[in-house]
């Protein structure tokens, strides 16, 4: 199982100190927890936070060869503030360096040799890492978008852009509503929302997270629902890019649809029950929740 990620690479400043972050990463740190083989497309400052960033990366079994060096813009540091019911909001320096990435041989060889290329919503804000982005795109063999809408990093019409390139997307239900509305949609119900933005961006796998209600699957036009799992939140800093992984993760094994929402479900749950954006979770704890006893 061989992933990439393209997109930003970044400390994400806590309050009470800071920690390796960026969603696509997040997804690879995540899948190289299983097993996966997993390379970062990405670029840093030449800096100590780069030089630390590196270290990080390929201590959690993660390839950093793609991880370009910038020098002119600084490695990305993100100011998080959490509130009090574990939501978070993010303070995103911009130019920094991953908004700086080049489309390299090195690292179109390596998407085309992947099963899948994980990208994000966010790192098409600079004209330089978007042009970088479409150069790779048609390199992949399976394109899987990762939204992120963070104001005022994002036009709904270069998301849209993004979104058919894609053979799978994942966004939240606030996302969804936002841009089908965007887009035109004259429907209230998610279900109609969600088959709105599946034929707008002529998509055939979407996959819809629904906080501490689960999530929905839309599959070649057939819904499947999850509704989660109970559990008390410390934060719900990378929840998504962790049900991302484990959604990627199982359709990769071959894991019947039903089985591959619930257990994204299952680490989702489990990553808000801890403080940073890819806490240790083990399959044992997974399977412990999808299956208690």
């Amino acid at each position: 199982m061989k992933i990439s990620s393209f997109g930003e690479v970044l400390w994400d400043d806590f309050p009470g100190g800071k920690a390796l972050g960026g969603a696509p990463l997040n997804v690879l740190v995540r899948l190289a927890s299983f097993g996966a083989d997993c390379s970062i497309i990405s670029r840093r400052g030449r800096d100590a936070d780069g030089e630390e960033l590196l270290r990080q990366i390929a201590a959690r079994n993660v390839a950093a060869d793609l991880v370009q060096t910038d020098e002119e813009h600084a490695t990305s540091l993100v100011k998080v503030l959490l509130k009090p019911d574990g939501s978070a909001s993010y303070d995103i320096v911009y130019p920094c360096a991953w908004d700086k990435i080049c489309a390299t041989d090195a690292a179109l060889s390596r998407v085309a040799e992947s099963d899948v290329l994980v990208y994000g919503s966010l790192s098409g804000r600079d004209p330089v890492s978007r042009a970088a982005l479409e150069q790779i795109l048609p390199a992949a063999r399976f394109r899987v978008l990762d939204v992120n809408l963070r104001k005022p990093h994002y036009e709904p019409e270069r998301v849209l852009s993004l979104m058919r390139h894609a053979d799978l997307i994942k966004l939240n239900d606030d996302e969804l509503y936002e841009l089908s509305a965007a887009f035109g949609s004259p429907y209230h119900s998610l279900e109609q929302n969600l088959r709105y933005l599946a034929g707008h961006t002529d998509t055939a796998h979407i996959c819809i997270t629904l906080g501490q209600h689960g999530a929905v699957y839309f599959r070649h036009g057939k819904i499947l629902a999850h509704h989660g799992f109970r559990v008390s939140m410390a934060d719900s800093v990378g929840a998504g890019d962790s049900f991302l992984a484990g959604f990627l993760f199982q359709m990769l094994s071959g894991a019947s649809p039903e089985d591959t929402l619930a257990f994204a479900c299952a680490i989702g749950a489990l990553n808000v029950t801890r403080h940073g954006a890819v806490p240790d979770i083990s399959l044992a704890e997974i399977q412990a929740l999808m299956h208690p006893e």
